[in-house]
């Protein structure tokens, strides 16, 4: 039911619970190249000698960029610049030194949805343990993780915070919840929607469990909520 350069795509900017790709936290530099390519932007810093790639950014060469939240992909392959690379950066949010920040648009794969926008440099707070109460009749983060393979393809329903949003990934936003429940890497669970929520909001989260997702490539997904819906709660500090 996948097909396989779609699901790569899918996972450029997403943590995964099991992904031999390693997570970058912050970088800057000056820009030595920039590529645009549909909706994204691919941009060579100079310094580090590095490839980094985000949503559409209006920068030029010789300005300085900086960037936070990123995923490293190693022998990455661009359909849409038929071009290869060693080591690419996929970054959530990536701006001018001194600009304003690069925003991100919900699109549902037909086109836009909604005007709404996530500034992906907010920090959001991981619950502590405790800290949110279970769903009555639901389950918990670590419940889901812990139980994939007996709930697949079963609709599951649980309250947690959104830690991050990655939107407009081939059609799809991915967001990533945890409740203070499990601890790491099975302290989060990644959720599919075709909805929006912002980092911080505590959600009521249903949708159906998929579990021992390959992709290839050492590319795995252990468990994902895939078509979840959401119920907003109260906001989180």
């Amino acid at each position: 039911m996948y097909n396989f350069r779609i699901l790569v795509a899918s996972t450029l900017l997403l943590t995964c619970l099991s992904a031999s790709a390693d997570e970058i936290g912050t970088g800057s530099g000056t820009v030595g190249n920039v590529i645009d390519a549909g909706s994204y932007t691919y941009v060579q810093i100079k310094q580090q000698n590095l490839w980094i790639a985000t949503t559409h950014l209006d920068i030029a060469v010789g300005e300085k960029i900086e960037f936070t939240g990123g995923m490293e992909m190693k022998d990455f392959y661009s359909k849409a610049l038929d071009r290869s690379f060693e080591s690419i950066i996929f970054v959530q949010n990536a701006n001018k030194v001194g600009g304003v920040d690069n925003y991100h648009s919900s699109i549902d794969g037909k086109g836009l949805k909604n005007e709404t926008v996530i500034a992906q440099s907010t920090q959001v707070k991981v619950p502590e343990p405790g800290e949110i109460e279970p769903l009555s009749g639901g389950m918990t983060v670590i419940g889901i993780v812990e139980n994939a393979s007996k709930l697949n393809e079963q609709v599951v329903s649980l309250r947690a915070k959104v830690i991050k949003v990655n939107p407009n990934i081939m059609g799809k936003n991915w967001v990533t919840l945890q409740d203070g429940t499990g601890t790491k890497p099975n302290n989060k669970l990644i959720a599919t929607s075709d909805e929006m929520v912002s980092p911080g909001e505590l959600v009521t989260a249903s949708g159906v469990v998929r579990n021992n997702i390959d992709i290839g490539s050492g590319y795995k997904y252990e468990v994902l909520l895939e078509q979840a819906k959401f119920t907003q709660d109260v906001k989180v500090p």
